[in-house]
């Protein structure tokens, strides 16, 4: 696989392939579903399969007011789109003049002229250009005129835990994400929520009642504050976790944070990247009297992981 950042290093060999465009964040079923309609297509015509997404999110420049934690990491995001299979994987870093280009412009130059796409591959939500002024109804409509087909593929539907039936998108993942509901975000994701980040040192309380807490530096969307199960990833070793996101109230509240009991782990891994994939919610996050009823409460916490993970 050929992974650019500029559009201008765009092979002529990769030209008269079937293209999919978007965001990607979280790479969630819906995508998964349009993604493989592409990888088909393109393998069915015997042309290359490529993917643009785009660096960072642009909401980002567009409402900087407004903080956007996203689902995933850049190289989270990354690694998830490889995984599909294109030939070629563009990332565009996105610039306000980028932001000013129409639609039309963006159908012409870099659909048609710089791509020379062929078939376009996109979910029934999918906008473009100025202001989202590009619409499936624009790229189905002006096709034909810059020499490409367009497919667009139905919204995907995910059954929740409470029977409700949802269009799978990125913003109902974060919308579960943020209310602490792990199980139906990775229905809809299919895989676990996860967050990675480095290891860095925190207060070490943890370490003085027994139970030395991983503390992740992120910079993703945290789940509701609460203790959940779930796994941790060092590397290629795989341990069951105990996952706190909260302000620690026991002792003196400060930010947020996301931090992890490793069970049956005794390894020094400061500064190692760390995934913690979500698996279950266990509890509110308490404000207790002491140590010593945190302690217990903790106890029982790990036992659960352990009979979640069995």
């Amino acid at each position: 696989m050929l992974q650019l950042t500029n559009l201008q290093d765009f092979p002529a060999s990769a030209r008269g392939g079937v293209l999919c465009i978007g965001n990607f964040d979280g790479v969630h079923r819906g995508h998964a579903s349009m993604l493989g309609c592409g990888q088909a297509l393109a393998r069915e015509a015997g042309v290359p399969f490529v993917i643009m997404t785009f660096d960072p999110h642009p909401a980002v420049l567009l409402r900087p007011q407004t903080p956007r934690q996203p689902l995933m990491t850049t190289a989270q995001r990354l690694e998830a789109l490889a995984a599909t299979g294109p030939e070629v994987l563009i990332v565009v870093r996105v610039t306000p003049e980028m932001l000013q280009q129409s639609a039309a412009d963006f159908l012409a130059h870099t659909v048609a002229g710089t791509l020379g796409a062929t078939q376009v591959v996109e979910g029934a939500s999918f906008t473009f250009g100025h202001a989202a002024a590009g619409t499936v109804d624009m790229l189905v409509a002006q096709g034909p005129r810059y020499g490409f087909g367009a497919t667009i593929v139905p919204t995907v539907e995910q059954p929740l835990g409470d029977c409700t039936l949802i269009p799978v998108s990125s913003s109902m993942i974060r919308w579960l994400v943020a209310r602490g509901r792990v199980r139906d975000a990775a229905g809809c994701l299919g895989r676990p929520y996860t967050l990675r980040g480095t290891v860095v040192r925190g207060a070490q309380r943890g370490r003085s009642i027994g139970f030395p807490t991983a503390n992740l530096e992120v910079a993703q969307l945290l789940p509701a504050p609460g203790v959940y199960a779930g796994r941790a990833r060092v590397g290629d070793r795989v341990r069951p976790a105990a996952i706190s996101i909260g302000d620690n109230p026991t002792f003196t509240a400060g930010p947020v944070t996301a931090e992890a009991f490793l069970l049956d782990f005794q390894e020094d891994i400061y500064g190692a990247t760390v995934d913690l994939e979500f698996g279950a919610w266990i509890r509110e996050q308490y404000k207790y009297a002491g140590p010593e009823p945190l302690v217990r409460q903790m106890e029982r916490d790990v036992a659960l992981v352990r009979a979640w993970t069995a």
